[in-house]
């Protein structure tokens, strides 16, 4: 028998899909999509009014027909460039797998399994990072279902040591480089406003290393601590998360794929020596996992008013969170990005490499849509191939637990993990 909280969940999920308002927001879909919805609307409406145990035939026909749509939904995804993906198509991919999960749920004589739950978050995440489940409740009811289901896996503890047997400290890490143009660094956190006035320099603000505390009441370094590969494997390692698979994303071989984290974990971390190189690099992670969100918090400084420059047109709508996690060797060939960054060090140490925008012509950018990527190789440059990027002047340092790295927009950044590294990029 499910457990309640699921239960609930579930009930939750059938009353929003049987809402008129659900077909309203599909119907550039399509007839046919519409017609799909209403069979499986009115299905749901038995189930919604309790009319006993469904037959083996209704299940079997739901799970036909949102099969379908989840399909249709994500064949229309993959013919958009994602930023262009209309609403409709996102959002029927949600509403098509959270459908289906109830159906899975409704089956005669379920097994009730680890194997079956975890299937079903699975489905759920993977929706959830494709389409961002858009549409009203979408998302508050899919991760109320995870959360619930994750319970069942994994009950929640308390106590969590910084220092235990699996601790990604133990995980052997190499040697620092030898720093030759150090970065500005920082001791003591600067005011506010002089933060403000340093972003608003022109016509380019420089780089800054903070060194001062920023950090540091973050559970993430403490309480709950990233660096505990236990406490991550109980908050969310039955999420399904996007991992690249491969050195660098300039390389032909690189590649991304699905996977439940505990076998990132596993396969990538505890044993980084056996496997490719595998990066959850620059996910929102916190958007599809909240509990980690309540781990960190969105440094004052972020809040700053960047006026525009030639380097900066203007802020996204919210401070853009991404978590960077991977064993040591993980790179982030030489590129620059279009906002202001601080970027938060929770666990290992990073080297990081920065040239300013003026030597943008001795990093050779290349063409198209790769062109905030440098062609140079920094493990291994060639000369002969880029002869004036022995010109380009630079600064670095090495990042370390607490450290926070401000690097204005268009300042190009390499970035190369010492250890298995745990960071988080504020974009504003």
């Amino acid at each position: 028998m499910l457990p309640q909280d699921i239960r609930h969940c579930a009930n939750a999920i059938v009353k929003l899909l049987i809402q008129k308002d659900t077909a309203a927001g599909l119907k550039p879909c399509g007839a046919a999509v519409l017609d799909l919805l209403g069979r499986i609307s009115k299905a749901l409406e038995e189930l919604d009014n309790g009319n006993g145990t469904p037959t083996h035939d209704t299940v079997t026909l739901a799970l036909q027909l949102t099969d379908a749509l989840v399909d249709l939904a994500n064949d229309k995804i993959n013919a958009y460039p994602y930023k262009d993906v209309p609403d409709h198509w996102r959002q029927l991919l949600i509403d098509g797998t959270l459908t289906r999960v109830v159906w899975l749920m409704h089956q005669q004589n379920p097994l009730y399994t680890d194997d079956f739950y975890r299937s079903l978050i699975h489905q759920l995440d993977a929706a959830l990072v494709v389409s961002g489940a858009p549409g009203p409740n979408r998302r508050s009811l899919t991760l109320a279902l995870v959360d619930a289901i994750q319970l069942a896996l994994r009950p929640m503890k308390t106590d969590w040591p910084a220092s235990v047997g699996d601790a990604l400290s133990l995980i052997k890490a190499d040697a620092a480089p030898t720093i030759h143009h150090p970065l500005t660094l920082l001791n003591v956190a600067p005011d506010f406003l002089w933060f403000e006035d340093h972003v608003n320099e022109l016509p380019v603000p420089t780089p800054l290393h903070l060194r001062c505390g920023l950090i540091d009441h973050w559970p993430a370094l403490s309480t709950r601590p990233w660096a505990n590969l236990a406490y991550l494997r109980n908050v969310a390692g039955d999420r399904l998360v996007p991992v690249e698979i491969g050195s660098s994303y300039t390389h032909a071989a690189w590649r991304q794929t699905m996977m439940p984290l505990d076998d990132f974990i596993t396969n990538h971390i505890q044993n980084s020596d056996d496997t490719p190189i595998a990066y959850l690099a620059q996910h929102d992670l916190f958007y599809q996992v909240p509990r980690l969100e309540h781990d960190i918090a969105v440094p004052d400084y972020c809040s700053v008013e960047p006026q525009a420059t030639p380097w900066y047109q203007q802020p996204p709508v919210d401070v853009l969170k991404h978590a960077w996690f991977g064993p040591k060797h993980t790179v982030s060939p030489l590129h620059h990005d279009p906002y202001h960054n601080l970027l938060a060090q929770v666990v290992g140490r990073k080297y990081v490499r920065l040239y300013s925008p003026d030597h943008t012509d001795a990093l050779y950018p290349h063409d198209g849509m790769m062109a905030n990527t440098s062609q140079v190789d920094l493990d291994q440059p060639d000369l002969e191939a880029f002869p004036l990027f022995k010109q380009a002047n630079y600064v670095e340092c090495i990042l370390e637990p607490g450290d926070v790295l401000y690097i204005p927009p268009k300042w190009w950044h390499y970035v190369k993990a010492l250890d298995t590294s745990f960071s988080v990029s504020f974009w504003f």
